[in-house]
């Protein structure tokens, strides 16, 4: 049951990052700057207004409801849609309708602005919440895990924070061949567009890295494994003699592991099932605002992720 007269919703502004900042830590312990909270809900270089939207007992933040906006482009037509993150409600006022409220309003903001639908990676919990509020299913993304036999110095750094100690040894920039490389595959399909703004939007967040081996191109972090949020490799056997390259600096690195999570229907996945078995990862659902939308148009990567 929701009580108006106990909470005021409103959308996200800038006099709420400390109160975005106090609630993410009382509900998941995580440390976040108000510099890097604005940075990641950006969204001045579109032009249009914050799509969050922020939940006040008194004046106590209690829930929120998070989404960042992306460009997708297939041939020349061009999308804004939204991707929702971080919701988060403190225990005490769970089970009163602010996260179904909450997102409610978010989507009203978002259809004013033009935002074409509202999507997200998600759990088994989070899941089942969208159903309340008339989400659509898409696929689960696969992951394939490509094991390392090495000491994990890289687990041991991740849980010293000390991750970006890597930019000594590898390549922040991306070149224009190497992004004309990375958005090559499924021009039929709706992909976020992938600019050296966008590479350096990410990198304002974390370090990233272009490793370019064996004519494939990999864009990875590393936190603790090493995670592949773009690639592109010309053939299958061009893609096994990369990750064999890529191994051997993850050895050299300490790294015990190298994920690739990717759409299921991609000449990605295709890939690389010739080299590894897959496994389910998130279930991708989605909810509309226009008529015509169908994520089957789309091809989603690990990078899409908001905390890529």
């Amino acid at each position: 049951m929701f009580y108006k007269n106990t909470y005021r919703l409103k959308q996200l502004e800038e006099i709420d990052f400390p109160a975005l900042q106090e609630l993410l830590w009382k509900v998941f312990q995580k440390k976040s700057s108000i510099l890097s909270l604005k940075h990641k809900y950006d969204v001045s270089h579109l032009g249009l207004e914050y799509v969050s939207t922020i939940a006040y007992e008194n004046e106590i933040p209690v829930a929120f409801y998070g989404a960042i906006l992306q460009k997708f482009k297939k041939h020349n037509q061009k999308i804004i849609i939204a991707q929702a993150c971080d919701s988060s409600t403190l225990k005490a006022h769970q089970g009163k309708g602010l996260h179904f409220e909450l997102a409610k309003l978010s989507y009203e903001i978002m259809q004013k602005q033009g935002i074409t639908c509202v999507y997200a990676f998600l759990n088994e919990n989070s899941f089942y919440s969208t159903k309340k509020l008339d989400w659509h299913s898409h696929f689960n993304m696969l992951r394939f895990h490509i094991k390392v036999n090495t000491f994990p110095l890289a687990k041991v750094l991740n849980k010293l924070h000390i991750n970006n100690l890597y930019f000594l040894f590898l390549n922040k920039n991306v070149s224009q061949e190497a992004i004309t490389k990375l958005t090559s595959d499924h021009k039929d399909k709706f992909q976020q567009i992938c600019t050296p703004n966008f590479f350096a939007y990410k990198n304002r967040y974390k370090n990233h890295y272009c490793i370019e081996v064996e004519n494939c191109v990999f864009w990875v972090k590393i936190e603790a494994i090493m995670h592949v949020g773009l690639f592109f490799a010309p053939s299958g056997v061009a893609l096994q003699k990369g990750i064999k390259k890529l191994r051997h600096k993850a050895f050299f690195f300490g790294i015990s592991e190298i994920l690739f999570q990717v759409g299921p229907k991609t000449n990605l996945a295709k890939q690389l099932k010739t080299i590894a078995v897959p496994k389910k990862s998130w279930h991708v659902g989605y909810l509309p605002f226009e008529k015509n939308i169908d994520l089957k148009d789309f091809k989603f990567n690990y990078s899409d992720l908001d905390t890529f």
